[in-house]
């Protein structure tokens, strides 16, 4: 009997398939948020069964970090996962974690989130990195790959000509000291998006 099938003997609620899954997405979209109703059943596994999962992922070189006050688990590789961030993600990751910084400094988050529209998105890229904020469908692009790596969303407005961002917070552990000094050194470096250099 496999290890996930005697944790579904013992649940009443949930079979074997669903401590794979939990963990798979885990491993897929590196942050699990329990108020996202797509990810909690997973999110919910991962906390109530952390010393497996946390066993599970030190074979592939990833730790959990989970943020009960927040709310969301991450899965951190050993090896910064990033490495496939393309160089225009890169930058628009790090304007993203200053942003976060800041209005947490502020006192500005509502539920863990920090929330940018496009003005405040694109005077940060300006001041932070000398540069023009990527034009919209690009920079949406952009926003999805961010959304990916659990960091970031598009906030739905009324008005569809003003995009709001919510910057989420596992952004801070994804994000984190080791992860900055290396997205800071890629880039600054001179090479263009064109060229899409990974991080």
């Amino acid at each position: 009997m496999s290890h996930w099938e005697r944790l579904a003997a013992q649940s009443q609620t949930h079979d074997e398939s669903d401590y794979q899954k939990a963990g798979y997405r885990l491993i897929m979209e590196q942050v699990l948020y329990a108020s996202d109703a797509r990810s909690r059943i997973a999110y919910e596994l991962i906390v109530r069964h952390r010393k497996e999962y946390d066993t599970l992922l030190a074979q592939i070189g990833m730790t959990i970090t989970h943020n009960p006050h927040m709310g969301y688990v991450v899965a951190t590789p050993g090896q910064y996962v990033a490495e496939k961030m393309r160089l225009a993600e890169t930058r628009l990751a790090l304007v993203l974690r200053r942003l976060y910084d800041d209005k947490m400094h502020a006192t500005e988050i509502v539920a863990g989130e920090a929330f940018v529209d496009m003005i405040e998105l694109e005077r940060a890229y300006k001041d932070l990195l000398n540069r023009e904020l990527p034009a919209r469908t690009l920079l949406e692009e952009q926003l999805q790959a961010m959304k990916r790596y659990g960091i970031a969303r598009l906030e739905d407005t009324r008005d569809e000509q003003r995009l709001q961002v919510a910057i989420r917070p596992g952004i801070v552990d994804v994000l984190g000291e080791t992860a900055l000094l290396q997205l800071a050194a890629h880039a600054d470096t001179p090479e263009e998006e064109d060229a899409d250099e990974a991080a």
